[in-house]
């Protein structure tokens, strides 16, 4: 297909004063293509005014702002702009930070828009005759096959395609459990019951692939066979393949199926894919190839076509970076079987492919009406352009893994392909190729780093990820590696040529923090030991130097709430001298100084220092309140004794009705006096009386003073 002139969808949006709009609507999809491009226009003038929003009050920045109601939903009819006024707002209140200036929907194109909207007349075509509908879809999806067969370099298949990632699959190994088992469609699961099918995959593999296989077909668990990692470790055993499948069959199972990769996530292994092959077709297995390497043909620019597996799964959308679009699974109808007594029920060659397609859901109209997308996004972008995208995504990683072999990083995947010799068979470089970079930041000689190190890389893709936005890295945890950090430009955005110096100075710069924390740990755990005052604490997640607990002299059968105060508020002085200061929990759960990244030109000691003078401050301090406390305490105590032994001093008449108005009259009580608290004294009490005395003093001299004449008076 020849490279066609990107068209403008927005080019059919009439104008203030343009009448056109009647002879719009009397296009087929005129009108359809002004309103899907006015919707996705208003959706992303409404996500893109989140940048507005930082300059608003903190009060219409509330949570409660953006709950969204829970009440019983029951529609009324709604003209379409308040319906897309409810959408925008529901945009706005699903975005789960409020303060993000990043949109949540990306930003589209020619290319995308025309992707977008291929669904909505997708659906236009259900209003369509089913005859009519099912003949428009297999043109459509005839010409798709043919040009992404041309595309990728494949011959002599069909194609399927589903927006379920894994769906393809699914229906592919239906599709084989009809053809060796001819019962399968009148008996379902019982047709295997005595003769399980295996499913081989090695053990490097996404487990989850081959357990959503077994859900969805209802396959037991037991069905699944894995394979050891061959010698190298980076695919599977090819020998250990061989050897299953020979205990199956002695073992009276069905060898099935084989899942194979080639740049398979998430280190971008691949299995030699000839001799996986050879042994496939020994076995009678069928072989399915996944993984990002499959694009690596579109981006070779050669003649040279291929159809070594049986089936394969290939996903524009994430390759060309256009949402939207389906993925396409290439498969072919198997073998008929000769040689065992299975070849019952199993219908003629000349209706045989049709057939199991048929029942494995493979040539549905449903099936070829999604290949619309994929078709209207080659229409738009042209071919040629489609094939420069996968060829700047292959330049891109391998710019990225130069990048980080001068960085002194250790590198876990396979070279990147795309400048192959031309002499290299395609077969061959599709299995020793990767589309992604994989590396981390570990020390020389290991094979799997300490746990410390799983924490470093952690925090070097989160610093990463936040600093650096021209790239995209993934934080994978890996079985025999750890913690691995990721850059895959088919799944995102590339690394442009023009940002990989910036890129370098980010990633410089943190390896600079990485190597001095890791130089100065030792040396601060050894300071830690020799104050006595300080202890070392383990602080479970953190990439920095540690943690310390400050317990000072006499301090050390100290209940443990009074030991976290004393930490939490020698955290607060310090975070008012440095931010890098903070406060956590170690693995006894109680309070610790957690110190952070540092710099080469850190002194550990002066930190230490500054935080033991901290201490002392804090701890003076809350030894102060703490006696004061005590003084009050004490206080109290006394003067409730007292009060008390003056109350039993009055003896009981005086509380007898009657007979204590006589003894009042009798013997009158001693005037009432207040007690007051002399914490200069040591808390001792003392009588009010003289406070008394002195206040009843001022008040009888006021009216002397006040007619007393002033001084201007007596001297006049």
């Amino acid at each position: 297909m020849g490279d066609a002139q990107t068209p403008n969808v927005e080019s059919s949006k009439p104008g203030p004063g343009d009448e056109s709009g009647p002879e719009e609507d009397r296009r087929l999809f005129g009108g359809l293509e002004f309103q899907v491009s006015e919707v996705v226009g208003r959706l992303e003038a409404v996500v893109n005014s989140q940048e507005s929003h930082e300059n608003m009050e903190e009060e219409e920045k509330k949570p409660e702002l953006r709950k969204i109601s829970a009440n019983y939903f029951e529609p009324e009819e709604m003209a379409m702009d308040e319906i897309l006024k409810v959408l925008e707002d529901l945009v706005l209140k699903t975005d789960p930070s409020c303060e993000n200036t990043e949109p949540p929907l990306l930003p589209t194109d020619a290319v995308t828009r025309a992707a977008i909207l291929s669904h909505s007349i997708s659906a236009l075509f259900g209003r369509l005759e089913r005859n009519h509908a099912a003949r428009l879809g297999a043109h459509i999806a005839s010409e798709t096959t043919l040009w992404m067969s041309h595309m990728f370099k494949l011959t002599d298949y069909s194609a399927y395609y589903h927006q379920e990632q894994m769906e393809g699959l699914v229906r592919v190994t239906r599709m084989l459990l009809h053809h060796r088992y001819p019962r399968y469609l009148e008996d379902g699961a019982l047709a295997f019951a005595s003769r399980l099918p295996s499913i081989y995959s090695c053990v490097a593999s996404p487990l989850g692939v081959v357990q959503h296989l077994c859900r969805q077909l209802g396959l037991p668990l037991a069905c699944v066979r894995p394979v050891p990692v061959d010698a190298t470790g980076r695919g599977i055993d090819i020998e250990a393949l061989d050897r299953l499948c020979e205990e199956d069959i002695n073992g009276n199972r069905t060898p099935l199926l084989v899942l194979g990769e080639v740049g398979g996530p998430p280190l971008g292994t691949g299995s030699a894919l000839r001799p996986l092959a050879e042994t496939c077709k020994k076995r009678n297995l069928h072989l399915h190839v996944r993984g990002h390497a499959l694009a690596l043909p579109a981006a070779l620019n050669r003649d040279q076509t291929y159809n070594i597996a049986d089936s394969l799964t290939l996903t524009p959308g994430s390759w060309f970076g256009v949402p939207g679009l389906p993925t396409v699974t290439f498969y072919r109808i198997p073998e008929p079987i000769t040689a065992n007594d299975q070849l019952k029920g199993v219908n003629s060659a000349g209706s045989r492919e049709g057939t199991l397609a048929v029942l494995a859901g493979l040539c549905s109209g449903s099936g070829r009406l999604s290949a619309l997308p994929l078709w209207t996004c080659a229409r738009a972008a042209g071919a040629k352009r489609l094939a420069r995208r996968l060829d700047a995504a292959f330049r891109s990683a391998r710019a990225a893994r130069a990048l980080v072999a001068s960085a002194d990083l250790r590198i876990l995947s396979e070279r990147p392909g795309g400048d192959e010799p031309p002499n290299l068979d395609i077969v061959d470089a599709l299995s020793q190729a990767s589309a992604c970079v994989a590396f981390q930041f570990a020390p020389p000689g290991v094979e799997r780093p300490p746990p410390y190190f799983d924490k470093l890389n952690s925090w070097l893709g989160q610093v990463l990820q936040r600093e650096s936005d021209m790239i995209h890295i993934e934080v994978c945890e890996t079985e025999s590696y750890g913690v691995v950090l990721r850059y895959c430009p088919l799944e995102g955005s590339l690394l442009e040529e023009d940002s990989v110096e910036a890129w370098a100075s980010v990633l410089e710069a943190q390896l600079h923090v990485l190597h001095a924390t890791v130089a100065l740990r030792e040396p601060f755990q050894e300071r830690v030991a020799q104050h006595p005052a300080l202890r070392l604490i383990h602080v479970p997640g953190w990439a920095g130097l540690g943690g310390v607990r400050y317990v000072p002299a006499g301090w050390e059968d100290a209940p443990s709430e009074e030991i976290n105060s004393l930490n939490r508020k020698l955290v607060h002085t310090l975070r008012a001298t440095d931010g890098a200061f903070s406060c956590s929990e170690g693995e006894d759960g109680m309070f610790c100084v957690r110190f952070g990244m540092v710099t080469a030109d850190t002194d550990v000691e002066e930190l230490l220092e500054l935080v033991l003078a901290a201490g002392k401050e804090v701890e003076e301090s809350s030894k102060v309140l703490t006696d004061m406390t005590e003084v009050l305490k004490k206080g109290i105590e006394a003067a409730q004794e007292e009060l008390e032994r003056e109350a039993s001093q009055e003896g009981l008449l005086r509380r007898v009705p009657v007979v204590g108005r006589v003894v009042s009259w009798w013997a009158p009580p001693p005037p009432v006096t207040g007690r007051r608290l002399l914490l200069t004294h040591g808390g001792t009490l003392q009588s009010t009386s003289d406070v008394y005395s002195c206040v009843k003093k001022e008040k009888d001299e006021e009216p002397a003073r006040a007619h007393s004449p002033s001084r201007r008076e007596t001297v006049e």
